[in-house]
């Protein structure tokens, strides 16, 4: 049997560090992978994906991912149950995380989210998710720093 999953997505918030009674520390964040679908405004739509993480990979990511930083994982998908507020059983899906790679360097994700903020005319504050086409012709190149170039 196979149980694979890769996804590339944004951090749609902060990683959630916790530990568990016997001192196992575990990360949970939710992960915003964009479809290849549009809307009627041109947004493309987004599912958001629950993931955990496990110690060292966990206290990474909380230490130098933030919202809206770009992220690939690799895991494996699995399942669990718990009661709902209402009563009833709930059965839910989540990534386990066994490998994970950063794919935008620190300089890139500020000023990234500086252009976000410069846009919605707000200086600070959050920042809703939406995916820019990176092939739409009418959008201005991206001038990267030369130092950010792996070659």
């Amino acid at each position: 049997m196979l149980n694979h999953v890769s996804l590339t997505g944004h951090l749609v918030r902060e990683v959630e560090l916790k530990k568990t009674s016997s001192g196992l520390t575990f990360g949970l964040f939710t992960l915003a992978v964009a479809r290849g679908t549009r809307d009627e405004q041109g947004n493309r739509a987004a599912d958001f994906i629950r993931a955990i993480a496990w110690d060292k990979r966990a206290e990474l990511m909380a230490n130098y991912l933030h919202k809206g930083a770009l992220l690939g994982i690799e895991g494996r998908l699995q399942s669990f149950s718990h009661e709902s507020g209402e009563g009833q059983r709930r059965t839910e899906l989540e990534v386990v995380v066994q490998n994970l790679i950063f794919l935008e360097s620190r300089k890139v994700y500020e000023f990234r989210q500086s252009q976000k903020a410069q846009a919605s005319g707000a200086s600070t504050g959050a920042v809703s998710f939406t995916q820019a086409d990176p092939f739409d012709p009418a959008k201005p190149d991206v001038t990267v720093p030369q130092e950010d170039l792996p070659f």
